[in-house]
């Protein structure tokens, strides 16, 4: 274990921190907002990148950076009318992905990338700026009947709705997506309190339920740095036996699969102070969709 990632032997004190079931979910009147921004904010990264910039590799394994902006292109149009949604969605137009091994969310959104493999930058660009308010319109008109249609997700157990992955999925992954970008690239990413500071709350919300399983009654501090971040008391209803402080998009990258526990330990990438027990089955267990 990395010296940077101590662990200390004196308990943690409860401070003037807020409960993660405290955060309120995402609000119907919140989603629209919230994808508009995440919207702007994608095309404000993406417009400016060079040459150079579209071939960097990123955590997504099988993506370069180029791959990622397709990778969304796709996703706003795939909102643009619900025939589209369902198309990407066919089983039977990805077949070929599948029959090579690939799980059906992953087979998916190749088939979506690959589409696009010869679109330029700006060709890419044209097609979210063009689609955007079609896609929003698209997002609010979506049948109520089908928003309660629960689907299975490879990787993670249970299924969700069509309108989560509508209303929250699609930001998220967006946001995300940002942040692969920001990193291999080396540009700004940019947060705010206001919009990434509310994302990571709801990140956290549902992190909140893995935690409470693995922890019983014990619980946690995760403290998340950095402009949108904050501090939270996840797990069970006693005290907090361990803080556990992140920079938030550590976090971040932990809580959808890019990296792991371990690595995350070997690497300081985490500040450990109290229960060690509590603190790395916490670390363990920070996982939710994105």
């Amino acid at each position: 274990m990395s010296q940077s990632a101590a662990i200390s032997a004196f308990p943690i004190e409860r401070s003037a921190t807020q409960h993660v079931r405290e955060i309120p979910p995402l609000a119907r009147s919140e989603v629209m907002p919230q994808a508009r921004v995440e919207l702007d904010r994608f095309l404000a990264l993406v417009e400016h990148l060079s040459p150079d910039d579209l071939q960097q590799r990123t955590d997504c394994a099988l993506w370069s950076v180029k791959d990622i902006v397709a990778h969304q292109a796709s996703h706003v149009t795939g909102l643009v009318s619900v025939g589209e949604c369902l198309n990407q969605f066919n089983p039977r137009n990805y077949r070929e992905y599948t029959a090579k091994g690939m799980n059906t969310l992953d087979a998916a959104n190749q088939r979506q990338v690959d589409m696009r493999a010869d679109r330029t930058l700006a060709e890419l660009i044209a097609e979210m700026r063009e689609n955007a308010e079609p896609s929003f319109a698209g997002r609010q008109r979506f049948p109520f009947f089908l928003r309660w249609v629960r689907m299975p997700v490879p990787g993670f157990d249970g299924r969700i709705s069509i309108g989560y992955l509508i209303d929250t999925i699609y930001t998220r992954d967006m946001w995300m997506h940002r942040v692969d970008i920001a990193r291999v690239t080396g540009r700004e990413m940019v947060l705010t309190p206001e919009h990434d500071g509310r994302i990571v709350a709801l990140i956290v919300r549902e992190v909140d339920g893995r935690l409470g399983k693995a922890l019983g009654t014990t619980s946690v501090t995760l403290r998340l740095t950095g402009p949108a971040g904050g501090e939270w008391i996840a797990g069970g209803a006693n005290a907090p036996s361990a803080l556990l402080e992140f920079d938030l998009v550590e976090f971040n990258r932990l809580a959808s699969g890019r990296t792991t526990a371990q690595h995350v330990l070997d690497h300081g990438l985490v500040r450990i102070d109290g229960e060690r027990a509590a603190a790395e089955t916490a670390l363990r267990n920070i996982v939710v969709l994105y």
